[in-house]
């Protein structure tokens, strides 16, 4: 048996060994609610923001004002959490979701009131309303900082090995499956209605703030303190977990920037092409079961821990989808795009999130690092793609895109022969 492989055989037999408090079962029992919550709040965003780039298009802004929006409602995800990972880590997470689910519900509202008013007024292209909808995107990015590190912290928290993996894996496939049902009815009901996915976007907010008030998960506390984890103590190589982590980051922020400039410029030029927004939705579902079946399968199985080859695989698969989406022309070509967009993107987000809590104590801190590398991944997507197509040609974003995967692979060839274990 080889070093490596040793991790994996010390850690489930050490959780075995701690049963019944750390079996699998226990380690899922009360925790529904969360799962329940993470899925709706996972479905309010996606139904609104696989449609946010035709809400935009349709009260009068241009593909600039599309990639500012995303970007803005990560910037300011991006700029609280670094204030949040710094001085906000101690919170109880079952005070602070509930008020993030509050806050993002009233921005949504607004936004609504504004994409309503645009439309119902026949106010097309006025920049106040515009940049409304973009404000109200900036500050429910805020307040989503205050939910998905701690929720993740929260879920994770006294677990080690096979029950932290289990537990993650069935938290991941629960955000996860959103994402397959959200674009759908997001691109569906925009057709109809360009107000209505922020609608349904609000009573998917309201909805999660309902099951955040029934979770009582015993783990809160332990995610708001600095105790140590009540679950078993791993003795981990910590220079090739540290090797890992930072290769995985380096995928998590290549796959988060290509993702954010296809559902925002590519979402443009698809319908520009002859198809409509709702078979949009549908590319943005097939990325969603792709991404579900990985992130569902990495939280079952634990073969590829502590596999660094596989996490060299995913910046050249990403390369194969941008390549896709620039020569194809038919829509099946770009559904394999987001085929193995979807495959090489739940992949990414499985490893960082699992090599990012292995063996911490404090995991708030750990969650928001990683929300911190997926919030700069899309406000670089987002922002760079919306300039680049709106002054040099639609085209230039997916070649930015290129390079960045380019650059990612050689940062975790570098990682590699750095951090690696001699």
């Amino acid at each position: 048996m080889s070093k490596i492989d040793s991790y994996e055989y010390t850690l489930a037999h050490t959780v075995m060994r701690k049963a019944p408090f750390q079996s699998v079962r226990q380690a899922l029992a009360g925790v529904w609610p969360l799962y329940g919550a993470a899925f709706a709040m996972a479905m309010g965003l996606s139904v609104l923001w696989t449609a946010i780039p035709f809400i935009v298009r349709n009260i009068g802004g241009t593909e600039e004002h599309v990639g500012y929006a995303l970007a803005a409602n990560m910037f300011g995800y991006l700029l609280c959490l670094l204030f949040t990972a710094a001085k906000l880590g101690h919170l109880n997470p079952r005070r602070t979701t509930r008020a993030a689910a509050a806050a993002m519900f009233l921005a949504t509202f607004v936004m609504l009131v504004a994409a309503y008013y645009a439309m119902a007024g026949d106010r097309l292209g006025r920049p106040g309303l515009i940049w409304t909808v973009i404000a109200a995107g900036t500050v429910a990015g805020g307040a989503m900082s205050l939910y998905w590190p701690y929720l993740m912290a929260w879920v994770s928290a006294d677990y080690e090995g096979v029950a932290l993996n289990r537990r993650l894996g069935t938290y991941n496939g629960m955000w996860s499956s959103a994402a397959i049902l959200g674009p759908m009815i997001g691109g569906a009901i925009v057709d109809l209605s360009t107000s209505g996915p922020v609608a349904v976007s609000a009573a998917a907010l309201a909805t999660c703030f309902a099951l955040l008030y029934l979770a009582h998960d015993g783990s809160a506390g332990t995610a708001a303190s600095s105790r140590s984890l009540d679950a078993p103590v791993i003795d981990y190589d910590r220079r090739l977990l540290l090797c890992l982590k930072w290769m995985a980051r380096t995928s998590l922020f290549c796959s988060w920037l290509w993702f954010s400039v296809a559902r925002t410029q590519f979402a443009l030029r698809f319908t520009e092409m002859g198809f409509s927004e709702t078979l949009f939705g549908i590319l943005l579902t097939t990325f969603g079961i792709c991404n579900f079946l990985t992130l569902t399968g990495a939280g079952r199985v634990g073969f590829w821990h502590f596999k660094p080859v596989l996490l060299f695989c995913v910046q050249p698969a990403l390369a194969i989808s941008v390549l896709l989406l620039v020569y194809g022309r038919t829509f099946w070509a770009f559904a394999l795009s987001f085929v193995i967009l979807g495959c090489a993107f739940g992949f990414a987000y499985s490893s960082h999130i699992y090599y990012g809590v292995c063996g911490n104590k404090k995991r708030s801190k750990q969650m928001a690092i990683h929300e911190v590398t997926i919030s700069l991944g899309v406000v670089v997507g987002s922002a760079s793609g919306g300039y680049l197509a709106g002054h040099y040609g639609v085209y230039e974003p997916y070649w930015f895109a290129m390079i960045a995967l380019a650059l990612g692979l050689a940062a975790q060839a570098v990682i590699w022969v750095v951090l690696r274990k001699n």
